[in-house]
């Protein structure tokens, strides 16, 4: 970790994006965020007081996610998307004896898990994954009721709940993402008390045919819009801003170069600031002559390739830019040219890749 790389993130931002998603679901459904990866690069151990207090659950990756909120004494509903069948039989034993919800996708999975299920001496708790079109993990549609069918045969295990996942609930045409919701429905039992749920981020901000009985919003908890086309619908509040320290000021002469490959040349006598953080710290390579980062409130354009842990920018009109100011790598500002959102078009990639790289080298800190 590197101190002086501080991934700031907006308590009250989290707390409005909350507040605008159960707006929009209502008192009958259910709020599961997902917070795999380190709630999206965002940090989970600065984030979990927060989110436990306002939501219903929590949607986790792997295993090792959900026993660490386990050990943040968490006593809630956890959903675990991947089954454990290839742990160790310690790690199987653990999720049923800590209660955490695992998803089921095929009869290898249940067998591991009812056999879990048996050394512990403990019913297990499971949702069904249901691949309705997504092309990914879950059991094919035209399996699925016979996999339920399988479950309910097994005392130690307990169906809970059944969900799907959208291909292109981000996507301006609705029709790929109808066609699965309507699938899923003709799966679904008709009695149960099973917990239905299927929305994404997107679904959730402009699909309320999909809500059912829970939502498992992402991106969206932390105030970035899965896409331009869900984006401002609901006025999300990005909830992270990044800021590093010059460490370097220096001049350059016109028709100098800097950087790998020297693919920058300077038209104009120049002062250069150096930021240590690089590709290795999440940010991205190809942001190199394209991004800005912010100086006492102006722009510094990212000058020459980004390194593996610092960049160069031109502060020639920022002149009183000087060693140990701050500077802002990303904006919480979605109007501001170093936003996530902006700095994911620049790249070519989605908000989620931009937030998820990041975090890893940095001090998280909660702000107001």
């Amino acid at each position: 970790m590197k101190n002086y790389l501080t991934a700031s993130i907006s308590e009250s931002a989290v707390r409005h994006n909350i507040a605008l998603i159960r707006g929009l679901i209502g008192d009958g459904v259910k709020l599961c965020p997902v917070v795999k990866d380190d709630c999206y690069g965002h940090g989970m151990d600065v984030l979990y007081p927060v989110l436990a207090e306002l939501t219903d659950g929590f949607g986790v990756a792997s295993p090792p996610e959900a026993l660490a909120l386990r050990e943040k004494g968490y006593h809630g509903f956890i959903l675990c998307f991947l089954s454990a069948y290839f742990d160790d039989f310690k790690v199987q034993d653990e999720l049923v004896w800590q209660e955490i919800t695992q998803t089921v996708m095929s009869k290898s999975a249940l067998a591991s898990i009812q056999a879990a299920a048996i050394r512990v001496g403990k019913p297990a708790k499971v949702h069904l994954k249901v691949d309705t079109g997504m092309g990914r993990l879950g059991v094919p549609a035209s399996q699925a009721v016979d996999l339920i069918n399988t479950i309910h045969e097994c005392a130690e295990v307990n169906l809970t709940g059944v969900y799907t996942h959208f291909a292109t609930a981000d996507e301006a045409d609705r029709a790929d993402t109808f066609k699965q919701l309507e699938l899923f429905k003709s799966i679904l039992p008709s009695s149960g008390n099973l917990i239905c749920h299927a929305a994404n981020s997107a679904a959730t901000i402009d699909l309320a045919e999909t809500y059912f009985d829970m939502v498992r919003p992402g991106i969206a908890v932390y105030g970035c819009n899965a896409t331009e086309h869900v984006q401002n619908i609901v006025g999300l509040r990005p909830c992270m801003s990044v800021k590093a320290k010059l460490i370097a000021v220096k001049h350059m002469r016109k028709g100098s170069r800097s950087g790998y490959g020297l693919t920058h040349e300077y038209d104009r006598d120049s002062r250069v600031g150096v930021v240590p953080i690089g590709y290795g710290d999440g940010y991205f390579r190809n942001l190199s002559n394209k991004a800005v980062v912010r100086i006492h409130g102006s722009d510094a354009p990212v000058c020459g390739i980004v390194s593996m842990d610092q960049m160069t920018v031109d502060v020639t009109d920022i002149p009183d830019a000087k060693v140990g100011d701050e500077v802002e790598v990303i904006s919480s500002d979605p109007a501001a040219p170093n936003c996530v959102e902006n700095l994911a078009r620049l790249a070519g990639t989605i908000p989620y890749e931009i937030t998820c790289h990041l975090g890893h080298n940095m001090r998280h800190q909660l702000v107001g």
